[in-house]
């Protein structure tokens, strides 16, 4: 893997193996980021949270993962976001305060710092929106242009400003073909 021009490798608190992290990957607290084996962060992306990916893990090109130091962000394996999602793991509440990173706490007004936790086998809809606090379980699904202030129930899918249930996804299906691909590299 060559290095990156805006943050070296060796800076990240961990990376795995066969990872692919485009050249213009800005991540603006490397020492808070982990990756584990077998993950692509593709080109135009922008980090600026503590982020832990497992291994499997897939974030296309232009996504955005804001919060700052004090949130997090975490991905379980087989979990994809499609080109242009925003993971927002903290947000200003707009009404009151000065809504900037810039300031101290005392002039801010309200703002939410905290988690966003994708689980394992998630995908995440191109130009989707992410707000704090909300977790995928295993198996969620948000559609393209959709919004989740909210948390998505195991293997579901969801799309819509905010995102509502839709329906089911096959879970058995996923889970043999999990199985299969791991029984295929012990081969």
């Amino acid at each position: 893997m060559s290095e990156n021009i805006f943050f070296k490798i060796s800076d990240l608190k961990a990376c795995g193996n066969n990872v692919i992290i485009g050249q213009t990957v800005r991540i603006r607290y490397p020492e808070l980021v982990e990756i584990g084996d077998n993950v692509i962060i593709d080109d135009f992306c922008y980090i600026s949270s503590s982020l832990k990916l497992s291994s499997n893990v897939h974030i296309s090109s232009g996504c955005k993962i804001i919060g700052g130091k004090q949130s997090h962000v975490s991905f379980e394996s087989f979990s994809t976001l499609a080109p242009n999602v925003v993971l927002a793991a903290g947000s200003d509440d707009y009404t009151s305060g000065i809504a900037t990173p810039l300031v101290p706490h005392k002039y801010k007004g309200d703002y939410e710092v905290g988690t966003i936790r994708i689980g394992k086998h998630c995908i995440v809809g191109s130009n989707s929106t992410i707000l704090p606090n909300v977790r995928l379980h295993n198996g969620a699904c948000l559609g393209a242009n959709s919004l989740a202030k909210i948390d998505l129930e195991k293997w579901s899918l969801y799309a819509g400003v905010p995102a509502e249930k839709i329906k089911s996804r096959d879970r058995v299906t996923i889970l043999n073909l999990e199985k299969e691909y791991y029984e295929s590299k012990n081969e």
